[in-house]
């Protein structure tokens, strides 16, 4: 397995095939946002926490604080806190606050 990263998104890639990937965006010069990780069905949680451990290296070296909107993301830190990397204000993940997400309607079917 290999961990692959270009801007806004890090990625576990084996034989060709995306097993999990972890996408930000940059909100400031000074802050990104965490949006999502996906881990591929069958394959384990470890590959979440690899990204979020590489994640954690690349927000400090850039000298960012974080604002975490997936729940996985926001579970983790609160074992593993990172008081300098995390942004003081946090957005809700659940609740009538919390981001919701917007239904596209697409009909989309996965082929691997």
């Amino acid at each position: 397995m290999t961990i692959t990263e270009e801007p806004g998104r890090l990625a576990i890639v084996e034989a060709d095939r995306l097993m999990a990937s972890l996408h930000y965006f940059t909100l400031t010069d000074t802050q990104w946002v965490l949006e999502q990780i996906f881990v591929r069905p069958g394959q384990p949680v470890g590959l979440a926490v690899e990204l979020l451990k590489r994640f954690t290296k690349a927000a400090t070296a850039a000298q960012v604080t974080v604002k975490l909107l997936d729940p996985y993301a926001k579970s983790y830190f609160v074992a593993h806190p990172e008081p300098d990397l995390l942004a003081a204000h946090q957005l809700p993940v659940s609740g009538t606050t919390a981001v919701q997400p917007i239904a596209l309607n697409i009909d989309h079917t996965e082929e691997e």
